[in-house]
């Protein structure tokens, strides 16, 4: 059985086991992709014994401005997605690394036209599911990217800041490629041809200690951890942190490249089209960053403490 579906799932206001946790094949989720989602992590803290929602407001209140574009009628409010999220999580008992997806999808439009539906015309639901995550070896031997023949969706077709299910099928096109063609990952160009993200991650630069991250302007979503590691980089790390258009050769003339995101965390790139990214290896910066946000999801830091939920 997949790892997540051994867990407990909450459900429109019930934790169920996940053979109940059950929505109509006839949903918009199912029929159209009707759905938004937030990716979240929570971490372990082995000093205060706890465990830790990183960012959990940021996140939904980037849930509510996908709701907003997609003009989805929110099924509850933001305190009670927030209660949501820890029960679901205390009821689990989970007590280690681990990630979660609360979605919010739209039911049976009860044979309304199913490309014109207003949103007062179908009613939401919601639900939360995941499990634990370990840190896998790409965070320490890093990724091998490759520029992808796709282009990435732009805010005049499907807007990528919102945080829709449906937008993945363009992450799809382009991360099956790239396995087929070899690469663990892909990188996403936008339609003027500049580096946009990986496949479902935020791509950073770092040439002669200046940290360079495509703007929330250049088909990117806006991203809540590259967010942080933008603050984290020019807090601790003391260099530049530029936001402008990067290109695809930018890439393979830096000294170092990061993917970023809940999902991802911290990653090092260390190859693009098979160009060693400086040595080929993770770089200084890159582990230098990494230790940086560990030590903030994991609650030692104090800067960001209003960052966490405590659990329990």
């Amino acid at each position: 059985m997949p790892k997540y579906e051994q867990h407990k799932v909450w459900l429109n206001g019930k934790v169920v086991p996940p053979e109940e946790a059950k929505i109509s094949v006839f949903s918009q989720a199912v029929l159209r992709g009707g759905s938004v989602y937030e990716g979240l992590r929570a971490y372990w803290g082995a000093e205060r014994e706890n465990l830790f929602v990183w960012m959990l407001d940021p996140h939904l209140d980037r849930l509510f401005d996908s709701m907003k574009v997609m003009r989805i009628d929110p099924p509850y409010s933001r305190e009670e997605m927030r209660d949501a999220v820890v029960e679901w999580i205390r009821a689990n008992d989970f007590r280690e690394d681990m990630h979660c997806r609360l979605f919010i999808y739209l039911e049976d439009a009860g044979g309304l036209d199913m490309k014109g539906y207003g949103s007062a015309e179908v009613e939401a639901g919601m639900f939360i599911s995941g499990g634990p995550r370990k840190a896998p070896e790409r965070l320490k031997n890093g990724v091998n990217l490759g520029v992808s023949s796709w282009r990435r969706i732009s805010d005049d077709s499907i807007p990528p800041r919102v945080k829709a299910a449906a937008n993945y099928q363009n992450s799809r096109f382009a991360g099956v490629e790239a396995r087929v063609n070899g690469y663990d990952d892909a990188l996403i160009l936008n339609q003027s041809g500049k580096v946009a993200e990986a496949t479902g991650a935020c791509v950073l630069a770092i040439r002669e200690g200046e940290l360079i991250a495509p703007p929330v302007t250049e088909s990117i979503l806006e991203s809540i951890t590259r967010s942080c590691i933008l603050e984290m980089y020019g807090k601790y790390i003391g260099k530049p942190v530029t936001e402008r258009p990067l290109d695809r050769t930018e890439l393979y003339v830096a000294d170092e490249a990061i993917m970023c995101g809940s999902g991802e965390e911290v990653t090092p790139i260390v190859t693009v089209d098979r160009v060693a990214v400086g040595s080929g290896e993770p770089g200084p910066l890159t582990r230098q960053l990494q230790d940086v946000f560990f030590t903030a999801v994991r609650g030692n830091d104090e800067a960001y403490e209003k960052g966490l939920t405590p659990v329990y």
